[in-house]
């Protein structure tokens, strides 16, 4: 005898759907609203070397010379009358910050031993000129 009866227990189904929706909206909304920053970068065509790059130490003065002599420091365009004062701001009289001198293949010589007098008169002495590694064959 069964007093309870026979009651037939229906599947419990929970609907994903709605949620999935809200879960695009915010991820398309998030996507649309996001600000992506390009960075800034200089074309040089560096000179090539056969030895490896030194390691980059964590605070350093680049100083960038283009294909038609402008002068960049920290990959901000400087003046020639305005390049020692623009060196002292970013050392901070500093004279053991090292120098890394990236001038293009194509540039005067002229202007990178002007860089280099006025890094000289200013006490700099730890300069680097950057390359790029020529291929092995």
């Amino acid at each position: 005898m069964n007093l309870r009866g026979t009651r037939r227990r229906l599947p419990v189904a929970v609907d994903l759907t709605p949620m999935i929706d809200v879960v695009f909206l915010l991820l398309i909304f998030f996507m649309v609203s996001t600000t992506f920053n390009v960075a800034a970068s200089l074309k040089l065509d560096l000179p090539r070397s056969h030895t490896r790059a030194a390691e980059q130490p964590p605070k350093q003065l680049v100083i960038s010379i283009d294909a038609r002599g402008r002068l960049f420091v920290q990959r901000e365009p400087v003046a020639d009358q305005d390049l020692k004062r623009r060196i002292l701001n970013v050392t901070r009289g500093s004279k053991s910050l090292p120098v890394v001198l990236r001038a293009d293949a194509d540039a005067r010589h002229k202007r990178v031993v002007f860089v280099m007098d006025v890094l000289q008169q200013l006490g700099l002495t730890r300069v680097g000129i950057a390359t790029v590694p020529t291929e092995q064959e």
